[in-house]
Order: structure tokens, then C-alpha cells, then sequence
């Protein structure tokens, strides 16, 4: 009966031995922080693993306040690096406030769509509307992968939620007002991100190099891999940012189409518990909140795999629980303490 939870472990575990081993091979002094953001998310897993959801759902409210405060908080006081304000410096680590609020709004958006009786097109028009301020805020840092996963999460839960027609109209007006006034909303560094991912050649040595870099290093695996501290793509500093956004390509490069294939397959172990609760639970906020997981995990997976293999537009999105950075590995750490509370709440071993 506890076989069934400790595959999920397992495969939890999998994935961080496997993150912690490509930082060290790729990106060796931080192996030591990477290993201490590790220590502290499982002791976010285990305090949120025996929390009561009722309780969070009941303060949902006010993690809807206190990730509006983070992140306004964040624009005035925030630290700029490389020309984004997204940290907030609290001495022992810099803390990436658009990282923390994806499970605080998760929590938030789960319990208000879960107390709407019938969703109509005044109720989506408010929910949307409380939406919109994390991102704009988490958009003028500027971080356009938290944005994109701030917007695709309360878009994705109103389609379960039965309201696709709706959104399809929504994002027709959407169009026909973004699409004039692109060259205004996006900054010249995103509108080149969009040409390189059409045509990465188009510029090889600028724009386009760290796509084209990333494949090279993700074809050059083969199927065995090079070996641990034998990638040359990462180790001469041919692939740029080797240990966050391109971390899959360095993983690959050294482990092969076998390692990806483990990856994957402890990825999916994740996804298939997320739905599991999601079909099993009978509290509808509860509901919602696997399927906020899942929708997370999911989405951050595809993209930052289609940055690495070229076939989508370099966003900055991080692979969870892989990628190295202690705000994106603590939310995660949040994320799957509430899915194992959902777990052992509902004793869904035995599967």
C-alpha cells in the first residue's frame, strides 16, 4: 500500500539526484548551495505534507495579498541584475519573489473558482481580473517565463472549468488588440527571442546562439552520452546558461538519450500522481489545486524542454526541481508538499 507513494518519492528523489549531479559536473561551486536549497525544500515537503488544506484554502485571501505585496515590494526594493528587478535580498540568498507566488496563487485561484456556483461571464471577467495584476507586475520586471506560467495557469483552470468557448472569444479580442501594439508591449530583447525561435541561423553568433548551442549539446549525447564532466559544450562555455535554462541540454549532452528517457519517466510518474488526486478527490477546491500542480509541472516542462531542443522561444522558464536556483526549487518543494497532503489525506497508495 505504501509502495504506490514511495514510487513518487522515488522519482522525486530521482530527478534531484540526477539535477545535483549535472550541477556539480557542469557548474561545480554551486553544488554546495544547490545541495542546501535541496535540504530546506524537504523540509518544506515534510511541514506541508502534515498542514491542513482546509486551513490554506481558508487564507488563500491573504496569499493572494501577500504575493501582490512580494512583487510590488519586489519593483521598488528589488535587486537589479543583468537589467531585471525580480530578487528581493534577504542577506543568506536572493529571493526570486515571482517564483514563490506561483503556489500561493495556485492555493488562491483553486479556493475562488471552487465557491462559484456557476460561472458566467461576470464571474470570469472578476476572476481574470484578479489575475491580471501578478502578471502585469511579474511581467514589468521584466520575466516573461513567470508571466507566461502566471497567465497559462487561471486561463487553463477556467477551460476545465467548461468555459472554452468563452476564452476562445476572449483571446480573439486579446489578438486584435496586442497584435497592433506589439512593437510598444514587447521590449526589442522579446520580439528578437520570437525571430530567433522562427530562424535561429538567422543570427548564429548573436540571437541565435544559445538555441543553436543547446541542440548541438542535445544531439552531440547521442544515446549513452558523453559521460559526467565530459560534456564539451557545457565545459568550454560553448552553452550558455548551463546550469538554469539550458540545464537539460548539459544533462543530455553527458547522459544520452538513455538519461533523458529516465527523466521523462520520472517526470511522468509526477504527472500521473497529480492526476490521479485530480480524479479521485471529491472537494472541488482540492480538485483544482492537483490540477493547478499538475498544469505547473507540466507547462514549465514543456516549455523549457522545447527551449532545449529548439522547437519553442527562449522564455526563461526553469525545468522544476532540476534547473539550479533556490526560489524556483522551494516553490516546487511547496507544490509537492500539497501533493502529498492531497495523497495522504485521500490514502490514493493504491495505485
Amino acid at each position: 500500500m505504501r509502495q504506490s507513494k514511495g514510487l513518487l518519492i522515488a522519482a522525486l528523489i530521482l530527478i534531484q539526484v540526477l539535477s545535483l549531479v549535472t550541477i556539480w559536473s557542469t557548474f561545480p561551486e554551486l553544488f554546495l548551495t544547490q545541495l542546501s536549497f535541496v535540504v530546506a525544500g524537504i523540509i518544506i515537503v515534510l511541514l506541508l505534507s502534515k498542514i491542513d488544506l482546509q486551513m490554506l484554502f481558508s487564507l488563500s485571501t491573504l496569499f493572494y495579498l501577500l504575493s501582490l505585496i512580494l512583487l510590488i515590494v519586489t519593483m521598488f526594493l528589488g535587486r537589479n541584475i543583468r537589467g531585471s528587478v525580480r530578487w528581493i535580498d534577504l542577506g543568506f540568498f536572493n529571493l526570486q519573489t515571482s517564483e514563490i507566488v506561483k503556489p500561493l496563487l495556485a492555493l488562491y485561484y483553486s479556493a475562488y473558482l471552487s465557491r462559484i456556483k456557476k460561472i458566467n461571464w461576470k464571474e470570469i471577467l472578476i476572476f481574470l481580473g484578479f489575475a491580471l495584476p501578478p502578471i502585469v507586475l511579474v511581467a514589468v520586471q521584466p520575466d516573461l517565463g513567470s508571466a507566461l506560467t502566471l497567465t497559462f495557469l487561471p486561463l487553463a483552470l477556467l477551460a476545465f472549468s467548461g468555459q472554452i468557448k468563452k476564452l476562445l472569444l476572449i483571446g480573439v479580442v486579446f489578438i486584435s488588440i496586442f497584435v497592433p501594439l506589439e512593437s510598444k508591449i514587447l521590449k526589442p530583447y522579446q520580439r528578437q527571442r520570437i525571430e530567433t525561435f522562427i530562424n535561429p541561423y538567422g543570427d548564429p553568433k548573436g540571437a541565435g546562439y544559445n538555441v543553436i548551442q543547446a541542440t548541438i549539446a542535445v544531439g552531440s549525447g547521442k544515446v549513452l552520452g558523453k559521460g559526467v564532466r565530459l560534456g564539451t559544450q557545457s565545459h568550454l562555455n560553448f552553452l550558455p546558461e548551463r546550469h538554469t535554462d539550458f540545464i537539460f541540454a548539459s544533462f543530455v549532452e553527458e547522459f544520452g538519450l538513455i538519461g533523458a528517457l529516465v527523466l521523462f519517466f520520472s517526470y511522468g510518474v509526477v504527472f500521473r500522481y497529480c492526476l490521479v488526486s485530480f480524479k479521485r478527490l471529491r472537494d472541488r477546491s482540492s480538485i483544482l489545486l492537483s490540477l493547478s500542480i499538475f498544469l505547473v509541472f507540466l507547462f514549465q516542462f514543456a516549455v523549457n524542454i522545447g527551449m532545449n531542443l529548439g522547437i519553442m522561444p527562449v522564455t526563461g522558464i526553469t525545468l522544476p526541481l532540476f534547473s539550479y536556483g533556490g526560489s524556483s526549487l522551494l516553490s516546487f518543494a511547496i507544490f509537492i508538499g500539497l501533493l502529498l497532503r492531497q495523497l495522504d489525506l485521500m490514502a490514493l497508495f493504491e495505485i
